[in-house]
């Protein structure tokens, strides 16, 4: 079997997240904050209707004051905050990205559940991953989040390849077992070095 294509995921991937100041500037000041787990996953469980781009910055915006009965900061400061979980750039696999695409002859595509608003923030920082990848698959643009099939058959047709063709990394377990389902070779991240090792055992040069 020769590996075809890759497919990263973004987030806690090629970009680190870091939910301190959201945590801090919006889930604190809540009356639901205690304790923090359960109102915060509540969050984001139900923000996949933004992820997938069906509802505008102010609706998003309008519906987490509304969950978290708080409203302590207004729109623009709310947003300075959510974007602030997009933390910096991995660089380390920026260069092993780098490397595949250097040495062997593999389509390479990004495909993250993102929202309009951090998208537009990652691409303010100007971290040059542009010319990483030859596609994009983004949830606010297809209207789906992982681990939907139907995003993971859009995969396979950019892809251009048979699913046992293609590679897809992500850090989530459900992503990774849905990708498994339909035949994709799925490698759950878990740094760096274990994902190298998984790469070299599909063949893949990553020097």
């Amino acid at each position: 079997m020769t590996i075809k294509c890759i497919i990263f995921d973004l987030g806690d991937v090629i970009v680190e997240l870091d939910f301190d100041q959201f945590f801090n500037e919006v889930i604190t000041p809540s009356p639901l904050n205690k304790p923090k787990t359960p109102i915060m996953l509540e969050f984001f469980r139900q923000s996949d209707t933004y992820h997938q781009g069906k509802i505008s910055d102010k609706e998003f915006y309008n519906q987490a004051c509304e969950l978290l009965r708080v409203c302590n900061l207004n729109q623009k400061a709310f947003y300075t905050a959510f974007n602030s979980i997009i933390s910096k750039i991995n660089m380390e696999m920026v260069e092993l990205v780098k490397n595949i695409r250097k040495n062997n002859k593999i389509k390479l595509i990004c495909m993250s559940n993102i929202n309009s608003s951090h998208w537009k923030y990652i691409k303010k920082m100007k971290w040059n991953i542009w010319d990483l990848f030859d596609d994009f698959i983004l949830s606010h643009e297809v209207h789906l989040t992982k681990p939907d099939n139907k995003i993971f058959e859009i995969a396979i047709q950019k892809s251009g390849c048979r699913p046992e063709e293609i590679v897809f990394i992500d850090d989530g377990f459900n992503n990774i077992r849905a990708a498994s389902e339909l035949g994709i070779n799925g490698i759950r991240f878990v740094d760096i070095n274990e994902l190298i090792r998984s790469l070299h055992e599909l063949n893949i040069n990553t020097n």
